[in-house]
């Protein structure tokens, strides 16, 4: 069963890396951009969030899509708009022309995360879906520390239009590669046999039973029913304050970091790959445990307060630290942050029934990406009232802090008993781990 592993998750997640760079590129252009096109923070801070709305309308439609079986001819052929669209980012001249490219490459990358869950949910038994997502959503703390060296580079030797222009041929490039190494579910994948298929769907059948009995009575299958489920309207509400933090972070990290003097672009760049180096060792180590023990809540909560806590200290103290301090807390904010996401993630595979997923987590993504939007305005609002940071980092650590707790109230993705774990453990090892 090692094809999962090794060739439908790394173009998985080569993909979201080329989508995640396409969409936050923006941070590291924003020094240079901002005074070229006289525009100010607050500005530049709307045009980097008004993506996420274009994001969020596009992902329960998306989500529909990919439920219907065809998530990976729809992500091949937004694959090409996307990078049409960025490419037409270097041509902005004025705010309404940089705000309409914005939300043209939201709403084209919109349907890639809803239909990459559901992609996990078809492919892996939930003793193994936070490894999984642990692999592919390497992406993010992979492509902002590949990102930050990238842009500084280009931006030395070019310009922010440059800059666009190269990242936005990647992902029509990727076309290829995508209709080749992927699939909607082991049914669908041609390049399995049959013996391997079979052992693969069993194991899901076995482990979704186990876990159906020891979760009790089920609501109906229907969006209209599940869409009203407490535990689904807390955990839509987490990942509203989640995006937050989480988009405002990776949107001005570099920018933070620009404030201290006599750094190059180069330089910043570098320095805004640390966090997500140490998210890269804390990934592994977080998904590993989630899935030994089915822990959902605990190993993601508890990460994020603490990033939560490392940015609200940070917002409190910036001005008065040293640099290699703020750096610190923006290297434990960072690497709790973008470690415990595919845990985070995990809680909604579980949560959510195998036949309206897809739409489901669209719309939960949907709703959650006003926050995504919010992070990155207020940061840039509060820096053109404030001519400072430290309000917009406050203001992040607040909101992980208040997901951490609303994801405790998320009871029925508590540890299982002790009988459901040990079926788990027993069913990975008869299936030779991965």
């Amino acid at each position: 069963m090692k094809q999962r592993w090794f060739r439908l998750l790394p173009v998985m997640m080569i993909a979201f890396i080329i989508g995640f760079m396409d969409r936050t590129n923006v941070g590291f252009a924003i020094p240079t951009m901002g005074g070229e096109l006289g525009l100010t923070s607050s500005i530049l801070g709307f045009a980097s969030g008004v993506l996420f709305v274009g994001y969020g309308i596009a992902q329960p439609i998306c989500g529909w899509i990919a439920d219907r079986g065809y998530g990976k001819p729809m992500i091949a052929l937004m694959m090409v708009l996307w990078g049409i669209a960025e490419i037409s980012q270097s041509a902005v001249h004025t705010a309404p022309q940089l705000v309409a490219v914005r939300f043209a490459i939201g709403l084209f990358e919109g349907g890639i995360f809803p239909t990459f869950l559901l992609f996990v949910k078809n492919w892996f038994a939930p003793s193994e879906r936070a490894r999984a997502n642990g692999v592919w959503q390497l992406c993010y703390p992979l492509a902002a520390l590949l990102s930050g060296p990238i842009a500084g580079y280009i931006l030395q030797f070019g310009s922010w239009r440059t800059l666009f222009i190269i990242e936005g041929i990647f992902p029509i490039l990727w076309v290829a590669v995508w209709l080749w190494g992927v699939a909607d579910s082991p049914r669908n994948a041609k390049w399995l046999d049959a013996g391997e298929r079979e052992r693969i769907l069993e194991r899901i059948a076995q482990e979704t039973r186990a876990r159906a009995l020891q979760s009790g009575p089920q609501v109906a299958a229907s969006f209209g029913s599940q869409i009203r489920r407490p535990s689904i309207l807390i955990f839509m509400a987490s990942i509203l304050l989640w995006n937050v933090g989480f988009l405002g972070f990776v949107i001005w990290l570099p920018s933070v970091i620009h404030q201290q003097p006599g750094l190059s672009s180069a330089t910043t760049g570098w320095l805004s790959a640390i966090p997500y180096g140490f998210a890269m060792l804390v990934m592994p180590v977080l998904t590993y445990w989630s899935d030994r023990t089915l822990e959902r809540r605990l190993l993601c909560a508890i990460p994020l307060a603490i990033a939560g806590i490392a940015l609200a200290v940070g917002g409190i103290t910036y001005a008065s630290n040293a640099f290699a301090v703020n750096m610190a807390l923006l290297v434990v904010a960072g690497a709790m942050l973008y470690g415990s996401q595919p845990v985070l993630w995990s809680i909604a595979t579980e949560l959510l029934p195998q036949e309206v997923a897809g739409a489901l987590t669209g719309t939960i993504n949907g709703v959650g990406v006003i926050g995504a939007f919010a992070g990155p305005y207020i940061v840039g609002y509060v820096r053109s009232l404030t001519n400072s940071f430290s309000s917009g980092l406050l203001a992040m650590g607040v909101s992980l802090v208040a997901t951490s707790a609303l994801l405790l109230l998320i009871t029925e993705v508590s540890r299982p008993r002790r009988a459901t774990r040990s079926k788990s453990v027993a069913l990975q090892a008869e299936s030779g781990g991965h």
